[in-house]
């Protein structure tokens, strides 16, 4: 008989559900026993012995990763990182979750193959000796080194957050120096192909020496963010108070930026839809 112990009942009733799902969760359920406030009670028996094994390992490393991954990335940001907010500690959090699930899928990490290594050893050991035991014991003796490596995602997250925060705030600085300008012209209407091109409410197209005109040189420096000089800075100095793009690719980062920048003032519109209006 080994004895599985957990914080409480809730985190039991957790594993036992990932137990569940598990393709040998119906053939051993009847070996497996919850009783509240004790744990799970799992009888070993010869024959059974693989499959119970195999049970346990998948069970716990789907329990690691699901319920214990996230709290060991937050240890890391609050400890190594020392962030106190909870608003940012979630954000970071959020980011770090995401990093680690990408490498997961890319099958890129590691750190979880000798987590899911260290889980089964373990295992077998506890079988083999029928011994009492907790994931908190398997995490202090077998996985201190996964969950330190977790420090390495929890420091990508903060660089992607601290790059993020920045940009919000190169966008917010963008918006109110747009929002402070006169208008030049009423509206715009900006080609984006390879390149782009801009056109008044007439369709006439603005050449370089009407941009450099109506250029605000404050745009081109100052900014801790390079702001794109062929489209962003020159709509920021025209200032339109209907900017209409035309793109096939909506999701470009530069086309992003604009529409972040001039919100409700943007329409978005396909490239063919300019050609149709030309007709």
């Amino acid at each position: 008989m080994v004895h599985i112990y957990f914080l409480d009942d809730i985190e039991a009733r957790k594993w036992l559900q990932f137990v569940s799902v598990h393709p040998l969760g119906a053939e051993l359920h009847s070996y497996i026993q919850f009783v509240s406030e004790e744990g799970i009670f799992i009888t070993v028996e010869e024959q059974h012995l693989n499959d119970v094994h195999r049970l346990l390992s998948d069970v716990f490393y789907t329990f690691l990763v699901e319920e214990k991954l996230r709290d060991g990335l937050e240890q890391a940001i609050r400890e190594k990182f020392l962030f106190e907010e909870q608003e940012e500690v979630e954000a970071i959090l959020d980011i770090a979750a995401s990093i680690v699930e990408g490498e997961m899928k890319l099958g890129s990490s590691n750190g979880f193959e000798e987590a899911k290594a260290a889980i089964a050893e373990s295992i077998q050991v506890v079988l083999t000796e029928e011994k009492s035991f907790s994931f908190e014991s398997i995490a202090t003796f077998r996985l201190k080194g996964f969950f330190e490596s977790l420090e390495h995602y929890a420091g990508l997250a903060i660089d992607e957050y601290k790059l993020e925060q920045d940009y919000q705030n190169f966008i917010a600085t963008l918006r109110d120096f747009l929002n402070k300008r006169q208008s030049q012209l009423r509206t715009i209407h900006l080609v984006h192909q390879e390149s782009f091109s801009f056109f008044d409410e007439s369709f006439r197209k603005l050449e370089k020496e009407d941009l450099t005109r109506m250029m605000d040189r404050r745009l081109l420096g100052g900014y801790p963010i390079y702001i794109d000089s062929t489209a962003l800075a020159p709509l920021i100095s025209i200032a339109p108070e209907r900017l209409y793009v035309y793109t096939d690719d909506a999701e470009d980062g530069l086309i992003q930026t604009i529409r972040r920048v001039f919100e409700e003032r943007t329409i978005i519109r396909p490239i063919q839809s300019f050609s149709r209006t030309l007709i």
